[in-house]
């Protein structure tokens, strides 16, 4: 996995196997695995197995070079063909999530905005995006922020990765009245709910050993976070829906990002990590 900070797109699939399965898709893991290092432009690949973060679901990692070559491995034949040779062994489709290209600073907290724009607000999303960036950079610890566009086979969602210099910074900006009047200005050109990931800056998560003092490789961090972060937002949003489906947008937001950072900093992170050490320490 490229250690720089130019854009690597990354894809997570998640695929449920079936009871008594799990040998045979370890096998056929291998062999989808292999074919993809030997398509032009891969990187790394890393395979999880299910635990509490993301139960009944082995999650792979993929990372490539560039948007091209991962869009070329992931439409492949080949690669078809080896996913049709597990029919049997999965219980269900497979669930991917990607970022067209993802850039992340030296040392700053990142967090990524996945939004599905409406047909016809692209230019007005744009325009608010323009607008909150200008103040953006009078907020303290804002280091800069990027719009990303959707990208036909890779990315369906208008993204926005912004960079703050710590979490507290990030942290302050997700609870301020600036925020919460972008994403009143936003909603009326907003479909479905939308994504929010931090990747990289963790902080006293990933806390550095021994002679390793950067701690944990940013991308292996990233996927621990996304692992712990995607059943609880989709636990809380499950809940909020069912007891307050009518709740004001900005305060639904509001209470499931305190709900979703307290999670993670209280109970799943130092959790994660410790299950996770051998692999993060690699």
């Amino acid at each position: 996995m490229a250690e720089s900070s130019d854009p690597a797109p990354t894809v997570i699939v998640a695929r449920r196997v079936r009871s008594g399965c799990e040998d045979e898709f370890k096998a056929w893991h291998r062999r989808i695995r292999a074919a993809a290092s030997a398509h032009p432009g891969y990187l790394n690949s890393e395979l999880q197995p299910p635990d509490s973060a993301h139960p009944d679901e082995w999650v792979t990692v993929y990372s490539f070079a560039d948007a091209d070559r991962l869009n070329e491995w992931l439409s492949s034949e080949e690669r078809s063909r080896i996913e049709a040779e597990a029919g049997d062994i999965l219980d269900g489709p497979a669930r991917e999530q990607r970022v067209a290209t993802l850039r992340t600073a030296p040392e700053p907290v990142t967090v990524v905005f996945s939004q599905r724009v409406a047909a016809d607000g692209g230019a007005a999303f744009g325009s608010l995006y323009a607008d909150v960036e200008r103040k953006l950079e009078a907020f303290p610890g804002f280091l800069g922020s990027e719009l990303l566009l959707p990208v036909a086979g890779i990315q369906d969602d208008h993204v926005i990765v912004a960079s703050f210099a710590s979490r507290s910074d990030l942290d302050r900006w997700l609870g301020s009245d600036q925020r919460s009047a972008w994403l009143e200005d936003a909603a009326g050109l907003i479909e479905g709910d939308r994504t929010i990931n931090v990747v990289g800056g963790f902080g006293g998560w990933f806390p550095a050993a021994g002679r390793d003092r950067e701690g944990p490789k940013r991308w292996k961090q990233a996927a621990a976070v996304l692992l712990a972060l995607f059943p609880v937002s989709l636990l809380i949003t499950a809940i909020r829906s069912e007891v307050a489906p009518d709740m004001n947008m900005v305060l639904a937001v509001f209470i499931a990002n305190v709900l979703g950072v307290a999670a993670l900093s209280f109970v799943l992170m130092p959790l994660v990590t410790k299950w996770l050490a051998g692999w993060l320490s690699r």
